[in-house]
């Protein structure tokens, strides 16, 4: 299969946009991309295993695996049974897992002919984002990841894929993706996407990031609230401005690169 298809992983910070593009991409007819299919391997296990992408394991549900079982979440099983359909003849299997970033560097090592995209967002946002999702009674989201974990999250996990960025082998085969940036010009977005996965123009991938931007446009601006104040203020943010730096440097090379392919061809 490898010497086929080639494999790519996707992730960042939690509640950051990972399942938007994990829907992104999926809507590509050469990517089948998994729902954190292997997050428990990853986080837990510290399995990254390539064998873990065969077909008969990557349909082979395991509670070692995910939480995110279609058998047991429905609203999966039309995400796998697009996934299934299109597997034999897509070019790019993969999956998304969200926080994955502090094994980043111990998955690359073991895995450096895979590609890797991470996605950027604003602290605020993500921190706010975890709080809502600890206020609900309902929720499995633990009540201890609220803003102040996400704080502390989001700043380890940014300060740590800084310093992997600082290695130009590792940063050749990583796409940094801005959330707060990447959906107010959609059509630079999918050149730079398309450019670094090696794929060709789709109408649904095109229609999809369309959708994705125009929801992004339709958000409301929140605010920190003040009780939360001192610890917003206090989160080092440079990493992430050094980041947005080369996500920025990337978008414009990528689809500049992109541009350039399909006019000589």
């Amino acid at each position: 299969m490898f010497a086929e298809k080639s494999s790519l992983i996707v992730t960042g910070v939690a509640r950051s946009g990972t399942t938007a593009l994990g829907e992104l991409f999926n809507a590509h007819p050469d990517i089948c991309l998994g729902i954190e299919r292997f997050k428990f391997q990853y986080l837990l296990a510290g399995n990254y295993s390539r064998d873990l992408f065969e077909k008969d394991r990557f349909f082979d549900f395991r509670e070692e695996d995910t939480n995110l079982d279609p058998a047991k979440r429905p609203v999966w099983k039309p995400v796998y049974d697009e996934i299934v359909r299109k597997w034999d003849k897509a070019r790019i299997i993969g999956d998304k897992v969200p926080d994955l970033l502090p094994h980043l560097p111990d998955f690359m090592t073991q895995n450096p002919d895979f590609r890797y995209v991470c996605i950027l967002r604003n602290l605020k946002d993500v921190a706010l984002s975890w709080q809502k999702r600890a206020d609900k009674p309902r929720d499995s989201w633990p009540r201890a990841k609220g803003f102040a974990a996400a704080c502390q999250s989001w700043e380890d996990q940014y300060h740590g894929l800084h310093d992997m960025m600082g290695n130009r082998d590792l940063r050749r085969k990583v796409l940094l993706l801005d959330y707060d940036s990447m959906y107010l010009k959609p059509e630079q977005t999918a050149a730079a996407i398309l450019s670094f996965l090696g794929l060709e123009p789709d109408e649904g991938f095109t229609k999809t990031l369309h959708d994705h931007a125009a929801f992004f446009a339709a958000k409301r601006a929140t605010k920190v609230p003040e009780a939360m104040q001192g610890i917003y203020r206090a989160v080092k943010q440079g990493y992430i401005r050094g980041l947005r730096k080369i996500a920025s440097e990337q978008m414009m090379t990528l689809s500049d690169a992109f541009a350039a392919r399909n006019t000589s061809g």
